[in-house]
Order: C-alpha cells, then sequence, then structure tokens
C-alpha cells in the first residue's frame, strides 16, 4: 500500500515517534535534558496503529492511531512541563502521534486503512540527536530509558 503513494521510504531504523522536537541544543544544556529524561514518570505505552495518513504540507506518510494513550498523553506533557521550566522552547501544535514511514510523496491519500493493523509496546524513552547527511536524517541515542520500570 504504501509503495502505491511513491516517495522515499524511511530506514527500519529510523522508525520512531516524536515526542518533542527542539532543534539544535547548546552542547552545555544536553546534561540538562538527560536529567529531565531520567526524571519523568515513565509507564508502559501501548499504540494501536490502524491507518496511513498523508500530510500534504509536510509531504510524507505516517502510521496514526484512532486514540492516544493515557500513558502517552501524560508523559508528553510531563516531558513539556519539564522542559518549559528548564527554558527550552516546546512546539505549540498540539501533540499527534505518529510514525513516518515515507517522504517525498507522488501521490497523497488523507487516509488509508491498514489491515492487518499494528499494536506496538513502547519500551523505550529516549534522547536523540538528529543530523542530516546527503542519505537523509541520521538518528544517533543520547540516552535511553525503560519504559516499562522494574519492580
Amino acid at each position: 500500500m504504501l509503495a502505491a503513494l511513491g516517495g522515499k521510504p524511511q530506514p527500519a531504523s529510523n522508525l520512531h515517534l516524536t515526542l518533542h522536537f527542539l532543534g539544535e541544543i547548546a552542547a552545555d544544556r544536553i546534561g540538562l535534558l538527560s536529567q529531565l529524561g531520567a526524571d519523568v514518570a515513565r509507564e508502559p505505552i501501548a499504540l494501536h496503529f490502524n491507518k496511513i495518513e498523508c500530510w500534504g504540507k509536510a509531504d510524507l506518510a505516517c502510521l496514526r492511531t484512532s486514540d492516544e494513550p493515557i500513558a502517552l498523553t501524560r508523559l508528553v506533557g510531563n516531558l513539556s512541563t519539564g522542559l518549559q521550566m528548564a527554558g527550552f522552547q516546546v512546539e505549540k501544535h498540539r501533540f499527534k502521534p505518529h510514525v513516518t514511514l515515507a517522504r517525498k510523496l507522488k501521490h497523497h491519500e488523507a487516509a488509508l486503512p491498514i489491515w492487518p493493523t499494528l499494536d506496538w509496546q513502547a519500551g523505550t524513552l529516549a534522547l536523540v540527536r538528529s543530523r542530516l547527511s546527503s542519505e537523509g536524517a541520521e538518528y544517533e541515542p543520547i540516552a535511553e530509558w525503560d519504559l516499562v520500570l522494574s519492580t
């Protein structure tokens, strides 16, 4: 189904769900971000992806879910509060959980159902650095934390 949209598929190693995009961050502030990630309350997050949406303005196709789990809403909100309290700028638009599958589409559809649907248990929260290269974005985890804490 994705092939019918044309475009450039994202490598499997690049598939992720961004909670907050911060842009360029000074090296001396990375430790503060790591501490925030370590301090934020974490709980298991289960997502049920059931459609592919094409976003014309961003020229991408992404996996989307019809519902937003409460655990994810809490995590995004807690991170937003912590980031703002630490003096970081956070995006103003409403959070829309998605996983980008392809960019630079040749054809756009508003939404395509997927079957079978995809259930995904998020196991890790990560602080990730992205760099643009001639091949596209390259992602490098700087710090990671388990979402499912051992008891």
